[in-house]
């Protein structure tokens, strides 16, 4: 017996940002779409959007006044990597560690933020880095931190029709990005660590913590932010203990719960010891570095 025919959504290829806001209202934005297969087809949506091919598309990476650093979510990662301007090094290092170059070469910051993977690679950098989202829609455009975007696994606070045009991150003067897998590359987070601070020696100020894969979405760590006001041995391992406060892990077919405490306890004190990638003392904050 042959099965019903299923429709298929209708992709079409937004020319300008004007269109790809009337084409939004009434389709699903894609850029990328590396991870459509993985999540299914909607077979509701007659139209897929595609925003990679608009001739009045943003450059991959602008340098605003005030020091911030603004970054088209839709231009393909590796085209941010391999821009001239200057990203944060957490960023960069976070890029350097996602999926492949392959994928590098086709996915996008702002499907990265749109699928809402609690363990997505390049969210936790934003997040330190206290970034901006600019969104579109036919109705308008608006600005939203990227926390109150971020609702739950898979879920956002976007409206419908609305797609992310770019993402404005805040200048920080010392950042850094690690994540835990089972392998160096096309490997899901078991746990990440981001972080961004201002330094004078050891002591610190203006401490940030975001950690992916161990809450519903990607969190700040406020308990630890709070306790790690210097790179000494001693009040890094307070600040790894203090962590837990922050975050609820689960056990999936990744880890256990209590791993993933103890892991992301474990790159907290790996801070202790800060190598030039971690402090960005010596290292170039320039995207090249994760070209």
């Amino acid at each position: 017996m042959i099965g019903p025919t299923l429709s298929r959504p209708r992709l079409v290829r937004a020319a300008t940002t004007q269109l790809a806001d009337a084409l939004c209202a009434r389709g699903r934005p894609v850029a990328g779409a590396t991870d459509l297969l993985i999540h299914g087809l909607d077979t509701a949506t007659p139209e897929l959007v595609d925003l990679t091919a608009m001739s009045d598309a943003r450059p991959p990476v602008e340098q605003l006044s005030g020091g911030v650093t603004r970054v088209s979510a839709t231009a393909p990662i590796s085209a941010i990597a391999r821009a001239p301007v200057p990203i944060p090094a957490a960023l960069a290092q976070a890029i350097a560690q996602f999926a492949s170059p392959q994928i590098r070469n086709r996915a996008t910051l702002g499907g990265n933020i749109a699928n809402a993977s609690p363990a997505a690679d390049l969210v936790p950098p934003l997040v330190v880095t206290d970034a901006v989202l600019g969104l579109r829609s036919a109705d308008g455009a608006r600005s939203v931190p990227i926390s109150d975007v971020l609702a739950g696994p898979g879920r956002t606070t976007l409206r419908a029709g609305e797609w992310i045009d770019y993402v404005d991150l805040h200048p920080v003067e010392h950042s850094g990005f690690r994540k835990l897998g089972y392998r160096r590359a096309l490997a899901i987070a078991v746990v990440s660590l981001a972080w961004s601070w201002s330094a004078t020696g050891t002591r610190l100020r203006d401490v940030r913590l975001a950690a992916g894969a161990v809450a519903p979405t990607v969190v700040r760590c406020p308990h630890a932010e709070a306790a790690l006001t210097e790179l000494t041995p001693a009040v890094v391992a307070t600040a790894a203990t203090a962590i837990h406060q922050d975050i609820a892990p689960i056990d999936d077919l990744r880890a256990h719960a209590w791993y993933r405490r103890d892991a992301l306890s474990g790159l907290v004190r790996e801070l202790a010891a800060p190598t030039e990638e971690q402090t960005g003392t010596q290292l170039s904050e320039r995207n090249t570095t994760a070209s």
